[in-house]
């Protein structure tokens, strides 16, 4: 007795997932610090505008 094939061997039985499925999509998380956007070189980060020498005007 001759195999049939199914009738749409391209088609997925309902309920089974793709095998080319993308995986999950994973939470963004930070890259490493190599990658992260260079921040402007401030001699002083800590200091504020108010505490800037004056002659600015």
């Amino acid at each position: 007795m001759a195999s049939v094939p199914p009738p749409h061997p391209d088609r997925l039985e309902p309920g089974s997932p793709p095998e080319t499925a993308p995986p999950p999509a994973e939470p963004s998380v930070p890259g490493p610090p190599e990658f992260e956007p260079a921040e402007p070189d401030y001699d002083e980060p800590d200091r504020g505008p108010e505490e800037l020498p004056p002659g600015g005007d």
